[in-house]
C-alpha cells in the first residue's frame, strides 16, 4: 500500500510511520512537507491514499482538500487533524474527504483500518457516480447523463448562435420480438441497436439510451435543417438491414421525434417534453415514421391539462384509495412494513396507479393536499388496526419537495399524529434524493424537524449521484431504499449487481436499514439476501393490497408490530405539551 502523508510537523511523520509500520511492514510511505510537493508528487507517482493535515505552510483548512482534489479527483483522503471539533469535522467531510481522525488518538492499527474503509468507500463512491449515468445493458449514456447534456448543449447552442437538434427514437415491434423470442434475444437486440446509432452520428454527438426500447440522439453545432436530415436518413436506413440478436436476425423499425433549439425553445426540460410530443405523434403515423415538433402538436397538452383538472377535482372530493406494499424481511419473509400506495378511483378508468398520474399531481401542486390526505388516511388505518388488535406495521409514504416546502406541512403531520393517537415510529417518510441534496438551510431544517418528531426517514431512489457521503453521514437517515429501476437488471447485468452491491456497502457502512424495490424474480431475491439487503419489495412477494389483506397477510407471515402503541413515552401530544 502506497500512502503520501502531507504533513510537515517531522516529529508527528515519524510518530505515524513507526505506527504503521508496528502493524503492516507492507505499507510505503513517502512524505511531503507542503501542498506543492504533495501536488508534484500526485503528479509524478501512483498512490492508494493521501493522509491530510489541515496545518500546512502553503494552505489551511478547506483549502488543502481543495488542492489535493484539485491534482487527483479520484484519490481516497484522510484528514489528520490536531483537533476534534465535531463542526468543522462535517464540514471537512462534505468537501468530499472519505474520512477524519484526530492526531494521537488512534494507534497504528485504528490508522490502518481507516485508511482501507477510505479507499473502499471511494471506490464504491467513484463506481456509483459513473455507473449511475451510464445504461447498464449498452454502457450508453442514460437518462439522466442526457438531461445534463442537453442543458449544456442549449447554452452553448444559444452563446454560439447555432442550431442544436434532440431526435427520440422508440423502436416498433420490440415488444413483440422481446415476448417471442425472449428477454436474452431482447436485450441482444438493444446492444446491437445502440452500436448501429453510434455509427449514424458525427464525431462530437451524442447516442442515449433512456429506458426500455427508447434511444436519444443529440446533434450540437449544426448548420442547418440539411445536417439534421443527413443524420436522419441515416438512422432510417440503418433499420432496414436486420441486427444481429444472438443466432438471430431480428428486424424491427423506429418512430422518430425531432426537437430543434432554438426554434422550438431554449429550456432543455420543454425541448424534451416537443420531441416526446413530436415522437408520440410519429408512433400515430405506423412503424417508422418520424415527426418534427409543430406548435398545433397541442392534442398532448390538452389531454394533459384534461387528465390535471380531473385530478384536481379528485383530489378536493377524496376520490382515492390507500392501498399497501409489503416489505418483507428477506432473512425469514415476515412482514414488517409497508408502503403506502394512493390509487385514484376513477369514474371511468377505474383504480389508477400512482405511477400514472404522480408526476402530473407534483407538477399541478395537488401533492401537498393528496400527499396530506395520504398521510392521514394511513394514521386512521393504523389507529383501525390497533383498535382491532392487529399486529401493526411500518407505514411508509412518499413526501415530495413541494410538501416539505409547505409552510404547514410540519404542523399538520404533527396534529395527524396526534389526532390519531399514533406513535410517529411506526411513520416512514420517504423522501427523494434530489430533495435531500436541497442542502438549504431551510430544507435542511425541515428534515431535522421531522426527525424530532419521531418519525423514521428514508431516501428513496438512491444512486442518481446527488448526495455526497458526507450528506449521508450527517443527515438524520434510518433507511436507505434501492429504486425498481436499480434492481430490474440485477439477475441479467454485472453493471447493475455492480451498483446494487456499492449502494449496500455504502448503507451498511452508514449503519443504514435497506429495502430494495420492485423486486420482480427469485433471482433478484437472492442476490439481495446475499448482499445482506434487509428488506425486499416488490411483485415477487405481494402487490399493493387494501387493509383486510395486510392485516390477513401480518397473520399469516407471524409478523409483529415492530413499534407498539405507547402511552407513557413518545406520544406526540407529551411532544407538543
Amino acid at each position: 500500500m502506497k500512502i503520501l502523508l502531507v504533513e510537515d510537523d517531522a516529529e508527528d511523520a515519524e510518530f505515524l510511520r513507526l505506527s504503521l509500520a508496528q502493524h503492516n511492514h507492507s505499507v510505503s510511505l513517502t512524505r511531503a512537507s507542503s501542498l506543492g510537493e504533495a501536488v508534484t508528487a500526485l503528479e509524478s507517482e501512483r498512490f492508494d491514499v493521501v493522509l491530510l493535515d489541515l496545518n500546512l505552510p502553503d494552505g489551511r483548512g478547506a483549502e488543502c482538500v481543495e488542492r489535493i482534489r484539485a491534482a487527483e479527483d479520484l484519490m481516497p483522503i484522510v484528514v489528520l487533524s490536531g483537533h476534534g471539533d465535531e463542526d468543522f469535522a462535517v464540514e471537512i467531510l462534505n468537501r468530499g474527504v472519505q474520512d477524519y481522525l484526530v492526531k494521537w488518538e488512534g494507534d497504528g492499527r485504528i490508522i490502518l483500518r481507516a485508511i482501507r474503509y477510505a479507499i473502499e468507500r471511494k471506490r464504491a463512491e467513484v463506481k456509483l457516480t459513473y455507473l449511475a449515468r451510464l445504461d447498464w445493458l449498452t454502457t450508453l449514456p442514460n437518462r439522466h447523463h442526457l438531461r445534463d447534456a442537453l442543458a449544456n448543449a442549449t447554452k452553448r447552442a444559444l452563446r454560439g448562435r447555432r442550431t442544436m437538434a434532440l431526435l427520440l427514437l422508440d423502436l416498433d415491434g420490440f415488444k413483440a420480438a422481446n415476448e417471442t423470442h425472449g428477454h436474452a434475444a431482447g436485450d441482444a437486440l438493444l446492444r446491437a441497436v445502440a452500436e448501429r446509432l453510434k455509427t449514424c452520428v458525427r464525431e462530437g454527438d451524442l447516442v442515449a439510451r433512456l429506458g426500455g426500447d427508447e434511444f436519444a440522439v443529440l446533434l450540437e453545432e449544426l448548420e442547418g435543417a440539411r445536417e439534421i436530415d443527413a443524420v436522419l436518413r441515416k438512422i432510417i436506413a440503418a433499420f432496414r438491414e436486420p441486427f444481429a440478436a444472438g443466432a438471430r436476425q431480428l428486424s424491427v423499425t423506429a418512430s422518430v421525434g425531432i426537437t430543434v433549439c432554438p426554434a422550438d425553445g431554449t429550456d432543455a426540460a420543454a425541448l424534451l417534453n416537443h420531441a416526446e410530443t413530436a415522437l408520440a405523434q410519429a408512433k400515430q403515423q405506423g412503424q417508422g415514421a418520424f415527426k418534427f415538433f409543430a406548435p398545433r402538436m397541442h392534442e398532448q397538452i390538452l389531454a394533459y391539462a384534461r387528465l390535471e383538472a380531473d385530478l384536481k377535482a379528485a383530489v378536493k372530493q377524496g376520490h382515492f384509495e390507500l392501498k399497501y406494499q409489503p416489505q418483507l424481511r428477506l432473512a425469514d419473509h415476515r412482514i414488517e412494513a409497508v408502503e403506502a400506495l394512493a390509487f385514484w378511483k376513477h369514474p371511468e378508468r377505474g383504480l389508477v396507479s400512482p405511477t400514472e398520474f404522480m408526476s402530473v399531481a407534483e407538477e399541478s401542486g395537488c401533492i401537498v393536499a393528496l400527499g396530506l390526505w395520504t398521510i392521514e388516511e394511513a394514521c386512521r388505518q393504523i389507529a383501525r388496526w390497533e383498535s382491532a388488535g392487529v399486529p401493526v406495521p411500518r407505514v411508509a409514504l412518499d413526501v415530495s419537495a413541494a410538501q416539505l416546502r409547505h409552510p404547514g406541512f410540519l404542523d399538520a403531520l404533527r396534529s395527524v399524529l396526534q389526532s390519531h393517537s399514533v406513535d410517529a415510529e411506526l411513520i416512514e417518510l420517504e423522501l427523494t434524493e434530489r430533495t435531500l441534496a436541497d442542502d438549504t438551510d431551510s430544507m435542511r431544517e425541515r428534515v431535522y424537524a421531522l426527525r424530532d418528531l419521531g418519525v423514521r426517514l428514508a431516501i428513496d431512489d438512491f444512486g442518481a449521484g446527488l448526495l455526497r457521503l458526507g450528506d449521508l453521514q450527517q443527515l438524520p437517515l434510518d433507511v436507505l431504499k434501492i429504486g425498481a429501476s436499480f434492481v430490474a437488471d440485477l439477475d441479467k447485468s454485472k453493471d447493475a449487481q455492480a451498483v446494487c452491491g456499492a449502494i449496500l456497502s455504502i448503507a451498511h457502512g452508514f449503519s443504514l436499514d435497506t429495502v430494495a424495490d420492485g423486486v420482480r424474480s427469485e433471482q433478484q431475491e437472492a442476490f439481495l439476501t446475499r448482499h445482506n439487503c434487509l428488506y425486499g419489495q416488490g411483485p415477487c412477494f405481494h402487490a399493493p393490497s387494501d387493509a383486510e389483506r395486510i392485516a390477513a397477510l401480518m397473520a399469516e407471515s407471524g409478523g409483529q408490530a415492530t413499534r407498539r402503541r405507547r402511552i407513557a413515552k413518545k406520544r406526540i401530544g407529551a411532544k407538543a405539551g
